[in-house]
This record gives C-alpha cells, structure tokens and sequence, in this order.
C-alpha cells in the first residue's frame, strides 16, 4: 500500500479557508442564527460573496441542540431549492461552508 505525508484527496475538498467570506454564528441562540441565514439565503448574491464559512457554538457535552441539525435542514432545503451549489459540514462540527449557484 503506498504512503502519502498528506492525504490526496483533501486537494479535491473545499477547505473553511476557500470562503470567500465568513458569518460568525456563536453566541447566538438558535432562533436568531436561523433568520440571519435565512436572511442570507434570500439575497442576491450576484455582486457579492458567492462563498461563505457559517461557524456556530460547538456541541458542550450538555446534550444542548447546536445549529448543526436544524441549520444543515435549512441549507439542505435551499440546496434543493437550486439556490445553493453546495453545502458541507466543516470537519469540526461547528460549522458549514456554504456556495451559492452562479
């Protein structure tokens, strides 16, 4: 089996650093988090940043629900809705890189 330093295939992920733009959801509680992305979701992004980094509060350990779940169905449905290119967790889960179709 060969042996790679690096892994091969993190080239061909897209990397929290290749947004274009970022939104910092911490501190926020869940309610008010979910309407700023929605707010996001429903803009014109022809002029503006076409990626974006959301980063949240990272699970506690205290089963609190974090925005992953109720966020990822947000940006789920508007990845249907052909308003979003991709959507993909960062590998820290507290977060997700976000690209808006062209």
């Amino acid at each position: 089996m060969p042996h790679f330093d690096t892994n091969p295939l993190q080239a061909l992920t897209l990397q929290p650093g290749d947004a274009e733009a970022e939104i910092d959801l911490r501190g926020l509680d869940n309610q008010t988090a979910l309407a700023r992305v929605a707010e996001l979701l429903a803009q014109d992004h022809q002029d503006g940043p076409r990626s974006y980094r959301l980063s949240f509060d990272p699970a506690r350990g205290d089963g609190t629900e974090t925005l992953f779940q109720p966020l990822g169905r947000l940006l789920l449905q508007a990845r249907r809705e052909q308003r979003l290119q991709s959507c993909l967790p960062l590998a820290d889960g507290a977060g997700y890189f976000i690209r808006f179709t062209d």
